[in-house]
């Protein structure tokens, strides 16, 4: 789900072997912690003006070949100025391992250009399980495949992986990484598990960039994935599953209203349309900052009337950021770029979960259902609608349907305490320190279900 918070971007995957061809090339693994430079802290910089990408930590890759250091700035890669994190990304997608790297960075207030090649991500290793890099096709090329297969004989039962709605790479999942965590605990459970990147990430070739695809766009490439695993001789066909976490929890019912699988599992999702739910999280979250309550008011108000124009009255955003106000506002809370993006995707996409009709995907789902929620979790805040996804399956397909509530846990699977903890630790950037309060009733929870859900 969509939070207000920006994070920084962690570039680290852990090292592994590949046990089967890979297929793709290899895209570049960038190797570094970094962060957008901001009015604060361009001047100590030696910048004129806030441009480049921060380099925080260099922990491998093409950072440590090129000899990267704390504190430089990367202004441009290879003649492409970087101006953004997303644009960094999208660079980078460009190459494979191997190619030229030229760095223009920003070192101790002097410019200067850095040269080598560029490293490729390292491969992911499963001590339960071969893992295999694949591809599936999609529009006009192809997206990576990752599969976690079970050293075992015969057909297995099988799991399709949806993460949420940001445009990151699941490739390279790190032990303490929760979704790394969900992984490897259905492959130890003999469960083939099944990861496609979203278009344009990983290793993808020749697919239109994630950030300007709509969420049918999305949804599409789920679909291939589901395709790519009924499609593998080793996989039982009667026992597949799709596990959703977030924005997962919106396209996996999609996925399976159309599809026959035996099971669904969703964690942190919505039941509403966005435009109630942006107006219920902009409060929620503005309560738990503590702000000054007037200033709070008015500023929900605001929110609310540019919802309103945008998701009901259909204005576009340039429209709406005319009044200079809303423009402020539109460009820090919603990350509008003054381009058709908001919250680092296409806004169409936005729309599109406005229109889609949730609740009409779970009535004809035909699958064993597991609803989850976290108690705190502040961005899927709403227990409301987790029941009522179990009241609209079992209304139509009585007992097809079950709640399990994770008390003190949040949208990231950790067992953080309170909202107002779990918000002031992920404000606080304290990802690692997250990762490592991880709730493992949860995987116990899903692997059980799934277990007894079989055929």
């Amino acid at each position: 789900m969509r939070t207000k918070i920006t994070i920084l971007l962690l570039f680290m995957v852990i090292f592994g072997e590949c046990l089967q061809s890979q297929n793709l090339s290899r895209k570049p693994w960038l190797g570094a912690q970094v962060q957008p430079i901001n009015e604060e802290n361009y001047q100590k910089l030696g910048l004129e003006k806030p441009t480049g990408i921060l380099v925080l930590q260099v922990v491998g890759g093409t950072s440590q070949k090129l000899n990267l250091q704390p504190n430089d700035v990367i202004l441009a890669i290879n003649d492409n100025p970087i101006t953004e994190i997303q644009t960094l990304m999208q660079i980078l997608s460009k190459f494979v391992e191997g190619e030229k790297a030229d760095f223009l960075i920003v070192r101790a207030g002097k410019q200067q250009h850095i040269k080598g090649l560029f490293v490729g991500r390292p491969l992911e290793n499963d001590a339960n399980a071969d893992v295999i890099y694949d591809w599936a096709d999609y529009k006009t090329g192809k997206l990576r495949v990752i599969i976690n297969k079970p050293k075992k004989e015969g057909k297995l039962p099988a799991v399709l992986f949806i993460p949420g709605y940001t445009c990151t790479s699941i490739d390279g999942l790190s032990e303490n990484h929760p979704y790394g965590r969900v992984v490897r605990a259905f492959s130890e459970a003999g469960y083939v598990v099944l990861r496609i990147e979203k278009s344009g990430l990983g290793d993808s070739q020749n697919t239109p960039p994630c950030e300007d695809c709509t969420l049918k766009d999305e949804i599409e490439s789920f679909e291939k994935g589901l395709q790519k695993l009924q499609s593998l001789p080793y996989v039982d066909t009667d026992n597949i599953f799709i596990f959703g976490h977030s924005m997962g929890g919106v396209v996996a019912p999609a996925v399976s209203a159309k599809n026959n699988v035996r099971g669904v599992m969703v964690y942190g999702t919505t039941a509403k349309s966005w435009y109630e739910y942006q107006l219920e999280l902009n409060r929620l979250q503005g309560f738990l900052a503590q702000p000054d309550p007037m200033e709070y008011e008015a500023y929900c108000r605001i929110q609310a009337e540019i919802a309103y124009q945008y998701f009901i009255e259909r204005k576009e955003l340039a429209k709406i950021a005319e009044d200079p106000t809303k423009d402020s506002l539109l460009r820090t809370t919603w990350e509008y770029d003054g381009k058709g993006r908001i919250y680092s995707r296409n806004a169409e996409f936005w729309r599109q979960i406005q229109d889609l009709p949730l609740l009409d995907n779970w009535k004809n789902t035909k699958a064993k259902v597991l609803v989850m929620y976290g108690e705190a979790d502040f961005q899927a805040f709403s227990k409301a609608d987790h029941e009522q996804i179990v009241y609209t399956v079992n209304y139509f397909k009585p007992n097809n349907a079950a709640l399990k509530v994770f008390p003190e846990t949040d949208h990231y699977f950790a067992k953080s305490g309170t909202m107002k903890n779990a918000f002031d630790m992920f404000n606080q950037r304290k990802i690692l320190e997250l990762f490592n309060l991880f709730n493992p009733d949860i995987t116990k929870t899903i692997v059980e279900w799934a277990n007894s859900t079989k055929k």
